[in-house]
């Protein structure tokens, strides 16, 4: 009982968990508009900035004096909107890197609005502004390679994960209530189980992000991936929440066909 137990917990966090970054990530249409919701927010829009000053200052050095007010500037034209066409092909074109488990980093070609991106600057100083070539926005670093290879591999077959953990988690708390000698143990047995796997999502929607973070040395996307996670990860402790509901409603159920067999028993 113990083995089943601690197998549906297991299949039910899996599902649970599969079915968050399925809904989240691997469709096209909802990473989209998380994706907006996440650079949207101060924190990426500031280490966007900062990414797209240090390739201007490697093409030209002499930015850096002018670094912190072009830091500013830059993060004032991504929050004006005039930045959004743009944004919004690199994020369809950030999703397909994802989910097709290339390992290289995901970079974006900007060169199409190189003149909105040295706009900044170029109130600053244009002489400056006009010594970045084009060439410096060709190949932007936006997810360091670091962030997407579990992702890609995951994402093709996340379907087939949902399906399989949640059906084999549902037969063998069935399997274990109908076969077992003592079916209010049983009851117990299977609520506890899906609670702990539904406090284990909880606890992956809060310490998650913190944790894939701390792989990944790219600053960028280290800032992406925590506001992602503080995006998406609702979703998952809500998910988290109803498990363990459902799972004290399981042992409670449990724990009153025990008693009534016991009070019976006395009785007779």
């Amino acid at each position: 009982m113990i083995t089943i137990s601690a197998l549906i917990s297991v299949l039910a966090f899996v599902a649970t968990v599969a079915f968050w970054i399925q809904r989240s990530a691997g469709d096209e249409a909802a990473f989209s508009a998380n994706a907006t919701e996440v650079l949207a927010m101060d924190s990426s829009q500031q280490a966007l900035a900062e990414r797209l000053m240090d390739e201007a200052i490697d093409a030209v050095p002499l930015l850096a004096l002018v670094r912190g007010a072009g830091e500013q500037a830059t993060v004032v034209l991504l929050d004006s909107g005039a930045f959004d066409e743009a944004m919004s092909r690199v994020i369809i074109e950030a999703h397909r890197h994802v989910v097709s488990g290339e390992e290289g980093p995901f970079t974006a070609d900007l060169t199409d609005v190189r003149d909105v991106l040295v706009a900044p600057i170029a109130r600053i100083s244009p002489d400056l502004a006009d010594r970045i070539p084009v060439e410096v926005f060709e190949n932007v670093v936006i997810l360091d390679s670091g962030a997407l290879p579990l992702l890609g591999l995951l994402a093709r077959g996340l379907p087939a994960i949902v399906i399989f953990s949640a059906a084999a988690a549902v037969f063998l708390a069935v399997a274990l209530v109908m076969l077992a000698d003592r079916r209010s143990i049983a009851l117990v047995a299977v609520g506890l189980a899906v609670a702990l796997a539904g406090l284990g999502a909880m606890v992956w929607g809060t310490v998650g992000g913190s944790v894939a973070a701390d792989r990944i040395d790219d600053d960028l996307t280290r800032v992406l991936v925590v506001n992602g996670y503080a995006v998406i990860s609702p979703w998952l402790r809500s998910a988290g929440s109803v498990l363990m509901a459902i799972g004290a409603v399981f042992a409670a159920s449990g724990v009153v066909v025990f008693a009534a067999r016991r009070g019976s028993v006395r009785g007779s």
